[in-house]
Parts: C-alpha cells; structure tokens; sequence
C-alpha cells in the first residue's frame, strides 16, 4: 500500500506536473502503436502522425474500430501526404493473436523504430483470458509478449540503420496504491495462478495490481533485453501517462469522490498521450527508466524495497516460464 511519500507524490505529480511533445520530425521512420483506436493510444498516434512519421500502424483488437480511428486521425492532421497509416489486428487477450502480430511484424517491415505497448483492459468483473484472469493476461502476460516479438525487428533496425530503436511500456502511477500484499503467494502455485482464483480475486483493485506487476518485471525484463543488445541499442522505458479521462475505465462505475477529484486533478487523454509519445522518442539517457511527466521519477516505495526487489525477481522468473510455455521461438527472443 502507498506510503505517505507515494501519496504526497501522486498529488504533486497530478497537480503540477506537464507534460509535452518532443518537437521532432520522425520522417522515415515506422511505429506501431497498441491499442491504438481510442484513448491514450488514439491521441498518441495523432501525435506521430503530426510529427511526420513515414509509417504508422495502429495495433487494434477490433479492426473496424481501427479503421474508423484511421480515417479520423487522418482529417485531424491533415497527415496524408507524409504518413502511411495501417491497421493490423492484435488481441491481446489471444496468445495466438500476440505471436501471429509478433511474426508480422518481423516478415513484413524492413524496419521498425519504435514500438508503444499501450493496449490494456480495466475491468469489473472477473473472467477467463488463456486461463488467467485476463486483466493478468492482457495487462501483464501479453503486453510483454507483444513486446519480445517485435525486439528481432527492433534489434535488427537498429543495427542495420545504425540508429536506436525504442520500446515503450505503458506503465501507471496507480501502481502506488496497489496491494503489494496480493503477491505474497504462499501456495505452491505460480503468484499469475493464485490471482486467478475467482473466490479470491479482488476485481475493484486488480487494475493497480496489474500495473504494480508490470512495474516490478519492468527492471528485471530491462536488464535481460540489455545483455542481448548490440552496438546500437534498444531504449527501453516505462511510461506513466498520468490520471487521464479515458474509455480504460468505461466499464468501471465512478463514485462522486472519485469523480470530484479528478475533475481537481485530471488530465485530458491528450495531455496523457504525450508521455507516450516522449517515451517513443526518448534520448538514451532514458534507457532503462521509468517515465512521469516526461522526466525521470522514482516509483513506489514498495518497488525499492528489498521485498519488492525478491518478489520482481520471483515474478521475472514466473513470466519467463510461461512464455517459454506459450512459445519457445518467443522465449529465444529474449537470449
């Protein structure tokens, strides 16, 4: 749980902090975003389009949607003459979907600079996904999935361009109050199996709980991707868009409270959208960093602890399994 730190934290970030759109030219560069149809995503790729990269995909469950999003991207910023955007389907639900995007991705593209793992899901109610609850899967499970199919690309861009990709996570600061004492796991089970008992699953906190785990694979999953790298590398980072209006939460009911502070504290999704987009284009000195308000920030109290470092360490360990599991030839990628 949040520390008075955390807490203090939280408010200063929401209530001072800006954020920004790096001034760049991303021409002839290609970018994937997830999740990309609405909210963060959306903006995010709105934003990319404007900064003229040559090839934007938007990674999208539903391609219909993508496509309704394609077209009002394009009529927003006039991009049509420098910016080829596309829709590629992802489910990040479907380990399947995940590895058949992920093979895609490394066939089709003669190159790929940046990769945003923006898709997530926020739900109410507790339900199967790949035999995990699936806040765990999508928000967890996949969204590193999607992440080490696309590194083959992202290692070979950057080695035969000689330039530095980038790979950014979307990460939270509501990992600040999640309920680190969900992860002390005392069954012989892995800590994914025990979340996904559904006489037990707490679904009103499994949201933060989700991003804590992201947060905490994050270093360890950092450090394994960085012992692989070549002479170029790839820039890794973990991004907190904020507390931001967003269709995430559209399935979750809002007190009067909640709904009165965030009006104090809130930030349009556009304003979220642009720390994804300093992420995608972040300088070196970013590498391996979690991301607020487009500056370095620390995360929780929790996530420094020595019982944070042993339960990422434990977490790390429990994900390479599974994908080792889901795919073999995934796995490899991480090697």
């Amino acid at each position: 749980m949040p520390t008075f730190t955390d807490i203090t934290r939280f408010l200063s970030c929401q209530a001072f902090g800006t954020t920004s759109v790096p001034q760049l030219n991303l021409a002839g560069k290609t970018i994937i975003v997830t999740g990309a149809n609405t909210g963060l995503g959306f903006e995010a790729a709105k934003h990319l389009a404007r900064m003229q990269a040559s090839r934007l995909i938007l990674a999208c469950r539903n391609v219909r949607k993508g496509e309704a999003a394609k077209l009002a991207i394009l009529k927003d910023t006039a991009c049509g003459n420098h910016t080829s955007i596309e829709i590629w389907e992802v489910d990040l639900a479907r380990y399947a979907s995940v590895l058949a995007f992920g093979k895609r991705v490394r066939s089709e593209l003669n190159r790929l600079d940046g990769f945003i793992a923006n898709a997530g899901i926020e739900p109410s109610e507790f339900s199967l996904a790949e035999g995990l609850e699936q806040t765990l899967t999508v928000n967890v499970i996949s969204t590193y999935l999607s992440a080490i199919v696309v590194l083959p690309k992202l290692k070979e861009t950057a080695e035969k361009y000689g330039v530095d990709t980038r790979l950014t996570l979307v990460g939270s600061l509501i990992h600040y109050f999640a309920p680190d004492d969900q992860l002390d796991v005392t069954t012989d089970r892995d800590t994914f199996s025990a979340l996904s008992d559904s006489k037990t699953a707490d679904m009103k906190s499994r949201y933060p709980l989700s991003k804590l785990i992201e947060h905490l694979i994050f270093t360890n999953f950092v450090r394994q991707v960085s012992t692989s790298a070549g002479t170029h590398r790839i820039i890794i980072n973990l991004v907190n868009p904020g507390w931001c209006a967003s269709e995430l939460t559209r399935y979750r009911s809002k007190g009067l409270v909640e709904r009165l502070i965030f009006f104090m504290l809130g930030r349009t999704t556009e304003q979220g959208a642009r720390t994804l987009v300093h992420g995608v284009t972040a300088p070196g000195q970013m590498d391996g960093q979690y991301l607020s308000e487009c500056q370095v920030k620390p995360q929780s109290a929790f996530m420094n602890s020595d019982r944070g470092t042993m339960i990422a360490r434990t977490l790390w360990d429990e994900l390479v399994r599974r994908i080792k599991q889901i795919d073999v030839e995934a796995a490899g990628f991480l090697y």
